[in-house]
């Protein structure tokens, strides 16, 4: 009985996105597209309740000449009933906008997108949330654990209506290409938005001194920072543990260092230390996940130990160190797989284990390759300069 009622709820959900794909959002867009475009108008989309730093930074950009511009964002309660119901609405709105909008900007999977091509006059720019490319995604993923399933992706195509996608260097072109299964020609190595703060020497040297006021406990203390990806099948599966063993680190380290943890924001709001934990460790742990910014953390950081998170490639534009742990290496390659060898293409030591941390932690306190991180930098970051943001705007202005 359970497996009948879960096969006709999964019927029952292929036969209402096969309606709004081809039937209602199709029909929203061309009603709408009777209209001219506005050469003035802007276009911001995202599956975030938040608007994200890239779209964030090309509104501010895009505004300061001239253009106008609409942000499109998930509403809230989007998983009950009356959030649906609103979601559905938004994505009525989203086709209303963008059949005469001149500009479109995603930097996420946004689905309502993928129903409609373009008209003659609109520009659809993926900013793509990730730096560098990693571990793979989108149609490289077809029919591993993690991605989709290769005939959905027939039956609804993703990534499949943008005519421009920006990245962070010409090296990742081919593997955007793949993953967006769309032609190399449309890639431009134009930068990323949100890494033009890392430029910003005032920002960054003020960053310990924010850290500080938040956390005094820190005092003259380096910081490291563990920033990993998630963990599961999908996003909307995701898990985490962190895999540290936090009284040892406690007793080694904490002398010289403090621990600062910021999660995938999907895991971010199931996982806790306990009221133990955060007591026995409260001037060593510090949970940053939820209210402070990854740049911020990331600025204020000495260094930082990370997994497979693509945080590691605006890390690099600090030139500082990193350890990379990946317990998990050969079951997180099967399942999700990366584009190029884990161990030939990380910038930092590779470590196992909680003694392995902190061998690698006391080795960089001394001093780590910066020749290593400039290839890596020059490799997969070499077009974000700090003028990402009016490179992008003065590309898609001008046509």
């Amino acid at each position: 009985m359970k497996s009948l009622i879960k096969r006709l709820i999964k019927k029952l959900g292929d036969m209402r996105r096969r309606l709004l794909y081809y039937r209602i959002w199709p029909a929203v867009y061309r009603r709408a597209a009777k209209k001219p475009i506005d050469e003035k108008k802007v276009l911001l989309a995202s599956n975030s309740r938040t608007l994200p730093d890239n779209l964030s930074c090309m509104k501010r950009e895009l505004e300061s000449r001239g253009m106008h511009c609409t942000e499109l964002l998930i509403p809230a309660g989007a998983g009950s009933l009356s959030g649906r119901a609103a979601e559905f609405r938004q994505n009525i709105r989203f086709q209303r906008e963008y059949a005469t909008s001149r500009l479109v900007f995603v930097e996420d999977a946004f689905f309502p997108l993928f129903a409609n091509y373009p008209r003659k006059g609109t520009e659809v720019i993926q900013l793509w949330h990730a730096c560098g490319a990693f571990k793979k995604w989108g149609y490289s993923t077809a029919d591993l654990k993690w991605g989709a399933n290769r005939k959905s992706l027939e039956r609804y195509p993703i990534h499949n209506t943008y005519t421009a996608v920006t990245v962070s260097a010409e090296s990742v072109i081919p593997y955007y290409a793949e993953a967006f299964n769309c032609p190399e020609s449309i890639i431009k190595p134009l930068g990323v938005p949100r890494t033009d703060i890392y430029f910003d020497s005032k920002f960054v040297s003020s960053t310990r001194g924010e850290m500080l006021k938040k956390f005094p406990q820190i005092g003259d203390r380096r910081i490291i920072l563990y920033a990993p990806t998630f963990r599961g099948n999908s996003i909307l599966k995701s898990y985490m543990d962190l895999k540290l063993d936090i009284e040892r680190m406690n007793a080694e380290l904490s002398e010289d260092f403090v621990l600062l943890y910021k999660l995938h924001p999907q895991t971010a709001k199931s996982f806790s230390l306990s009221a133990e934990e955060r007591e026995k460790y409260a001037d060593f742990v510090f949970d940053v996940s939820k209210d402070v910014r990854i740049d911020l953390a990331m600025c204020a950081a000495d260094m930082l130990i990370s997994d497979y998170s693509s945080v590691i490639f605006e890390y690099s534009l600090l030139d500082r160190p990193m350890i990379f742990f990946a317990y998990d290496l050969e079951e997180y390659d099967r399942d999700r797989s990366f584009y190029n060898k884990y161990e030939d293409f990380v910038p930092g030591p590779i470590v196992r284990d909680t003694e392995g941390i902190i061998s690698a932690v006391r080795q960089a306190q001394s001093g780590f390759d910066r020749a290593v991180t400039e290839n890596f930098r020059n490799n997969f970051m070499d077009a974000c300069d700090g003028h990402s943001t009016v490179r992008i705007a003065e590309a898609f202005m001008e046509k």
